[in-house]
């Protein structure tokens, strides 16, 4: 942001996204933010265990960072909609109120009323959102006193994808978008990268954690080990239904490999979500009527974004992926990873390499506003069209390598439009087809290397071979 104070640049595009919103939106929850303008309607109430109902959607609300100004206003787009008969609406919030007291709040959202349900539990009033207990306790209230056949558990949060910063730093989204005079839309600076931009602030000032207070955040690890537990013994072994991230980046197929024991369908953004995040009136609006299937309601919520931000903004995405089936993606990604190794081994003057660096090359494949991570989709399709300059020493072993390689990313282009059950993105990322990859130009991130996904997939060998190649 040159030429701009950060926080003084924020404070202006926070106003700016509130001029922006349509009256619709703005109908859907007047904007306020908790510190100055507490929700008037929460009322206190005890937890009563509930019937059981089709759907029972938690909201983890990690606020307890300079996101806290939009909370309120997401839960009033909830209460739009409220508990019915077809689903409860519960939220767990992690927030600095007036006098820069920290506390955590536990809501059963009704029509127009929200209840506070946890004022008499001392054991939950300053809670850590990113401590993974935290979760695992937010998930057990939830799924005990709101029992239900489905369950959604949303993620509201900063969010850096399958990357582990290394400390709990980030920045608000805010930070990286600027307004284009000539489209009236916001556009997103892609001079420098998202995780770069991390360590510029960390070096300059504070920056900002998931959870202030603590400076912890739930990295990829720790969010597996919750799941893991409130699966085992709060769902009989079970899943969620979906799993959503409303926060920035999420929607990786390294991703999708920790969520996919946990869940049948994963919501998410390939690019960074502006702040005001989902609108929460729009996704849930199909409870006012009915109670949906896992894959209708994950598709209504991808097309509510679309619609809440087509007028906003040009830089942004939005999907929904089938869990069940991305196995299946994996495989095909751990073998296009083992072909191309091979064929970097028998490469002719380094066209091997040339070509995977024009297919995956931030100039002609879709990027976001971290550059590390591709659209897999234009990926594969870029290094289709570049197989006519694969050469090899020996033309005949080359030809069946060549051969290979085309069958496989046919077969990976039909998994990804398999696994993408639906997406939304604007015209600047026209391309995106709903899943990235990470793809780093010039060295392979500490943090990677821990995933599950590295350990378990020949892609990050491929990337250590092509990088050091």
């Amino acid at each position: 942001m040159k030429g701009y104070h950060v926080h003084a640049f924020r404070q202006q595009l926070y106003i700016l996204l509130l001029l922006i919103l349509t009256p619709a939106q703005l109908l859907a929850g007047r904007v306020a933010d908790p510190i100055l303008d507490p929700i008037s309607q929460i009322q206190n109430q005890p937890t009563v265990r509930q019937s059981k109902k089709p759907w029972t959607i938690i909201v983890y609300i990690a606020a307890d960072n300079d996101l806290r100004g939009f909370a309120a206003r997401n839960l009033k787009q909830m209460s739009t909609i409220g508990s019915n008969s077809h689903c409860n609406i519960v939220a767990h919030l992690d927030i600095r109120m007036n006098g820069n007291k920290k506390v955590t709040r536990r809501y059963y959202v009704q029509r127009e009323t929200i209840m506070w349900m946890n004022a008499d539990d001392p054991n939950t009033q300053q809670m850590d959102s990113g401590d993974p207990n935290t979760l695992i306790s937010c998930c057990q209230w939830a799924i005990q006193n709101y029992p239900a056949e489905n369950y959604m558990l949303v993620f509201w949060n900063h969010g850096t994808g399958i990357i582990d910063p290394a400390t709990g730093r980030i920045i608000n989204s805010v930070d990286l978008f600027t307004f284009n005079n000539s489209t009236h839309k916001l556009e997103l600076d892609r001079s420098i990268g998202f995780l770069d931009f991390i360590t510029i602030l960390e070096r300059q000032q504070r920056g900002i954690c998931w959870d202030d207070s603590t400076g912890h955040y739930l990295t990829n690890q720790k969010l597996e080990e919750a799941l893991s537990y409130v699966s085992k013994n709060y769902l009989n072994g079970g899943k969620f239904s979906i799993i959503a991230f409303d926060a920035c980046l999420m929607s990786m197929l390294e991703v999708a490999n920790i969520v996919k024991p946990y869940a049948h369908v994963m919501v998410s953004s390939q690019e960074v979500e502006l702040s005001t995040g989902w609108n929460y009136s729009m996704a849930l609006n199909p409870f006012l009527t009915h109670a949906p299937n896992k894959y209708d309601l994950a598709k209504n919520i991808v097309k509510a974004y679309g619609q809440a931000y087509d007028n906003v903004t040009d830089d942004y995405t939005q999907s929904a992926l089938n869990l069940e089936t991305i196995t299946g993606l994996e495989k095909n990604v751990s073998t296009l990873a083992r072909l191309l190794m091979e064929c970097l081994k028998k490469q002719a003057n380094n066209t091997i390499k040339n070509a995977i660096y024009a297919s995956s090359n931030k100039l002609l494949c879709t990027h976001f506003d971290e550059p590390s991570y591709i659209d897999l989709h234009h990926f594969l399709s870029n290094l289709q069209a570049n197989l006519k300059h694969f050469a090899f020493s020996n033309a005949q072993e080359g030809q069946a390598l060549i051969n290979a390689v085309r069958e496989t990313i046919t077969e990976g282009l039909a998994l990804i439009e398999n696994n993408v059950i639906a997406h939304a993105c604007g015209r600047n990322v026209k391309n995106a087809r709903g899943i990235s990859i990470y793809f780093p130009d010039r060295r392979i991130h500490p943090s990677y290397r821990k995933t599950n996904f590295a350990a378990s997939n020949e892609w990050a060998a491929f990337l250590t071979q092509y990088l050091l190649g």
